[in-house]
């Protein structure tokens, strides 16, 4: 509390008024005690005089010199006053202090001899000229106003007035000081009670302002009493409750807005009106090549995105926001980002939001989806318009050589069902591609799987004069699968590995145990395939090299199956393939649990 410049503050002010109330009152009380005190003394040597004055009813003309002198004396002995008798035309007969014969006549320079003479009596205050001393004077002339009698003076020393006044104001002093101490005393448990509540609200609005709001509800329960201080301390806590709940709800609602935003897919950027970022989520640092750390305001200027400067720039020269597609340098292949930029109001200050989207992965399904109706279009195409040429030319005709019109029908038969095929596998693409819940896996026996897989395509191996062999890890290898999936990814690699495997060939099937996997690996020495082709052989009508493929009659939809089936049981599948050497097929599946 003693530390309060408030208190000290408002407590000096009630001293300062406590203080000049007192020092008026005892001002009044001395000034007029001195005017009292000098009016008695006045009155006092006034009687003293006119009891003196019984002796000048002519002007002491009749009177023994030496008796005046002697009953001056014994008077101012007894008074204790000083004693002049005057005759009116000023000559001194007797006095109480000096020799009468040697002073000067008293009517020049003494006022009180004037108004005495004139109005029968008159009193100054002035240097004495016989004692050098400051005298109060009182004169008294008796019938002054048939010009008779003589004139007595009384006076006294006002030094001992001057000691009196002292002496009470001694006195009122040592009064007003005890009688303030008290005033003092309770006047600063008044200015403490006032005082306190108020440092104690500061320093929790000093707390708030740090961004304690919690502090409100530490203020004192003695300073919410039932006066305005204690109304404004609940109206303090109240303020301070209503800023913490407000500070809570929209603290979380950023938050919210945070987390929303950090864990978007789109990266976010925010600029100030110098091109500073001030905010930037993990996906927009992602795409600019920006580290998490990076301390840099302008960093983002040397990102990867070609043109976002120039964006930026015309987003703050207009309301409308600007779009544009950027591309992603440093990438192995084209990347595409949709950005979009607007400007933004803070005061001031103009900022910027950049919103980057990227559309790489949408481009790409575009062109695939554009490929595969270019693809499906000329894969039908082919077939039909054989079917449809033998066709024609059998109606023409042609059929009435049996030979040749066996011939015909044959490869109108071979078309027919390579159209089948296509269909089925574009069917079984779709089913798959539709089916969003997995197939309830089960174990499976891969080595019996595999065995008979291999009998079946056993015909086509004897026919090219192919071997294919089963190698891998002793025992029972199972892993979960669904059996009719399994089967298609299978068939599907076996069937390539004998297609593109040169007649007299040699394919292995691998089963063995990798990591807490199952493999399934399917080895020829054919012809391989590029480096540039292997990210895109499993992309639907992909093929290395379509003459050959049209030639082994496949549809280009066999790998998309495959990899598709994979994922369905919950797999993954690799390939490792060196042009002119051979390719392998890898097929991970999980272990089926031990019984």
């Amino acid at each position: 509390m003693f530390r309060s410049k408030f208190f000290w503050r408002l407590f000096s002010s009630y001293a300062l008024l406590i203080f000049l109330t007192v020092g008026a009152i005892g001002a009044l009380v001395h000034d007029k005690y001195s005017r009292s005190l000098q009016e008695q003394v006045i009155t006092d040597l006034r009687n003293v005089a006119v009891a003196l004055g019984e002796l000048s009813q002519d002007d002491f003309s009749g009177v023994d010199r030496r008796y005046l002198r002697r009953r001056v004396a014994e008077v101012s002995l007894r008074t204790g006053r000083r004693i002049t008798m005057i005759q009116r035309d000023g000559n001194v007969l007797a006095d109480s202090e000096k020799d009468p014969d040697t002073m000067e006549n008293h009517l020049r320079g003494r006022r009180e001899i004037r108004d005495a003479i004139t109005l029968g009596e008159g009193s100054a205050v002035r240097t004495s000229t016989t004692t050098g001393e400051e005298t109060l004077y009182v004169a008294v002339c008796r019938d002054h106003d048939r010009d008779l009698g003589g004139l007595v003076r009384v006076a006294v020393l006002t030094e001992s007035l001057t000691q009196k006044k002292r002496e009470v104001a001694r006195l009122l002093f040592l009064g007003a000081l005890i009688a303030s101490l008290p005033a003092l005393l309770v006047g600063a448990l008044l200015v403490r009670r006032v005082s306190t509540p108020l440092v104690q609200m500061r320093a929790v609005a000093v707390a708030m302002s740090g961004g304690d709001y919690a502090a409100a509800s530490r203020i004192p329960k003695q300073a919410r009493g039932g006066d305005e201080v204690g109304d404004l301390a609940l109206s303090f806590e109240q303020l301070g409750e209503d800023i913490n709940k407000q500070v809570a709800d929209l603290t979380a609602g950023q938050e919210r807005l945070r987390a929303m935003v950090a864990g978007m897919t789109e990266g976010v950027l925010a600029l100030d009106d110098r091109d500073r970022l001030t905010f930037s989520n993990h996906a927009a640092r992602t795409l600019l090549g920006l580290r998490d750390d990076d301390p840099d305001p302008v960093a983002w200027r040397d990102g990867k995105l070609a043109g976002l400067v120039e964006l930026v720039h015309q987003a703050r020269s207009t309301e409308i926001p600007a779009r544009k597609e950027l591309e992603l340098s440093e990438t192995d292949d084209t990347a595409i980002v949709h950005a979009q930029a607007h400007s933004f109001q803070d005061g001031d200050v103009v900022g910027v939001v950049v919103v980057l989207n990227d559309v790489s992965e949408v481009r790409r399904l575009e062109r695939i989806r554009r490929d595969f109706v270019a693809n499906v279009s000329h894969e039908l195409k082919t077939p039909l318009t054989n079917i449809r040429g033998y066709v024609e030319m059998l109606m023409n005709g042609a059929g009435a050589d049996e030979d040749r019109g066996q011939r015909f029908l044959e490869i109108v038969q071979k078309n027919a069902l390579r159209l089948n095929h296509l269909v089925m596998d574009l069917l079984s693409l779709a089913r798959i591609e539709e089916n969003g819940s997995r197939p309830a896996l089960s174990p499976v026996d891969l080595r019996a799987f595999v065995e008979e897989g291999v009998r079946r395509h056993e015909p086509t191996a004897v026919r090219r004069e192919q071997s294919v062999t089963v190698e891998g890890d002793e025992g029972e290898l199972r892993a979960m699968a669904d059996r009719e999936a399994l089967r298609q990814v299978f068939d599907n690699l076996l069937d390539n590995a004998l297609k593109y495997t040169p007649t007299g060939g040699k394919v292995v099937v691998s089963l063995r145990r990798e990591q807490g996997k199952a493999v399934l690996s399917v080895t020829d020495n054919g012809i391989g395939i590029p480096q540039e082709d292997q990210a895109r052989i499993f992309e639907r009508f992909y093929r290395v090299d379509k003459a050959r493929s049209l030639e082994v009659g496949g549809t280009g939809l066999g790998l998309s199956i495959v990899k598709h089936l994979v994922q369905w049981l919950d797999g993954t599948i690799e390939l490792d393939s060196t042009p002119g050497v051979g390719s392998t097929f890898r097929v991970y599946l999980n272990l089926a649990p031990v019984d």
